[in-house]
């Protein structure tokens, strides 16, 4: 891309925009209790005794030797009248076999029973009312949650169970860029973050939304430039660090980002490209980070933004913005709307002017 002709071009204006919502829920608990009761056993039962009195016979032997038999008979003191009485005994608590229980048939009036001519056709009729014994409702409430990551990034992760392979857009300090959840419904990522308090919110269609704060302690450490777009604008960032040339190992852009490593290297800085460009008309984000506040040589930083000319875009209105911020939290943007040139200049790079101010580092 060595030989690509470049065209100074300048623009500007200035917007930023915020939102904040929050939802919050509740739910309820049930307990209940159980309780048994007691068996009383049936008393036990006596019957009275009538005495007896027994005599002793003896053996008697006729003069043949032959024994005769005597009466056996007892022999009573007295004579006992015999009276006969009806004595309740109660049952036992013994469990009956239920195949021996008596079986007991309700009376039907036939009269009274509805004429049905077609039972076939009344059956196909009757719709069955189901009603399930537990629901579960599913908690469709997008979340989100942030945490401070290394070297002034923040990491968020969402949770929409019902926007399942849905895009969503994530607002951060002006800058927004799209994003799509899995078929869980879940996303996860990290970038640069542009304050110190960072106010982060997560907007899908129809209203559905989330919100996270959380502090960034080395926030001061840096600065930071964005550049961001709708669709397919073919515009990048790039930053030539301490007079680098085009496609040299200090041009940091999108084809030549560098890494954290840099940042802890103290040998420069690094970019983060945002937004899925698969979604329809996505937002798009470029944002380069350097550690200002690590460095301790002079040195200094040109940023450039570009814009390519393509078949997609020539002669159409091309519109981006940039958003730069210093290590004390100071944020200044622009918006640039301009019609590129004729598709004869296909192949071309237009110099985006004045869209950012360079970096310089006094030596220390």
């Amino acid at each position: 891309m060595a030989d690509i002709k470049k065209i100074g071009m300048a623009a500007g204006t200035f917007s930023i925009a915020l939102g904040i919502g929050f939802v919050m829920q509740n739910g309820n608990a049930l307990a209940s209790r159980f309780g048994t009761e007691g068996v009383e056993e049936p008393t036990a039962f006596v019957q009275d005794e009538v005495p007896v009195v027994v005599t002793q016979a003896s053996l008697a032997v006729t003069a043949d030797g032959v024994p005769t038999v005597p009466d056996t008979s007892p022999v009573l003191d007295a004579p006992v009248p015999i009276s006969e009485t009806a004595v309740a005994v109660p049952k036992p608590d013994v469990a009956q076999d239920p195949q021996k229980l008596p079986v007991q048939l309700a009376s039907i009036d036939p009269e009274a029973l509805p004429e049905i001519e077609n039972l076939a056709a009344v059956a196909s009729d009757v719709i069955l009312d189901v009603v399930p014994s537990e629901t579960v409702e599913l908690d469709c409430v997008p979340k989100m949650v942030a945490v401070a990551g290394g070297a002034a990034t923040v990491e968020i992760a969402v949770e929409a169970p019902c926007h399942t392979n849905t895009a969503f857009t994530i607002h951060h300090q002006g800058m927004m860029f799209s994003v799509m959840t899995d078929e869980q419904g879940t996303s996860e990522l990290t970038f640069p973050a542009l304050s110190d308090i960072a106010v982060l919110i997560a907007a899908f269609d129809h209203g559905d939304g989330a919100v996270a704060t959380v502090t960034i302690p080395d926030f001061a450490d840096y600065d930071r430039a964005v550049l961001q777009w709708q669709g397919e604008t073919s515009v990048l960032l790039s930053a030539y660090e301490n007079g680098a040339d085009f496609a040299t190992e200090n041009h940091i852009f999108s084809g030549n980002p560098g890494d954290m490593a840099r940042i802890q290297d103290g040998v420069g800085g690094y970019l983060v490209s945002l937004g899925d460009a698969e979604v329809e008309n996505a937002f798009m984000a470029e944002i380069y980070t350097y550690p200002t506040g690590m460095i301790d040589a002079g040195g200094n930083v040109a940023l450039v933004a570009e814009a390519e000319i393509t078949a997609a875009n020539c002669g159409n209105e091309l519109n981006a913005q940039s958003i730069q911020v210093d290590q004390l939290g100071g944020t200044t943007a622009l918006d640039l709307t301009l019609v590129m040139p004729d598709c004869d200049a296909v192949g071309d790079v237009l110099i985006l002017q004045n869209m950012f101010q360079d970096l310089t580092l006094a030596s220390r």
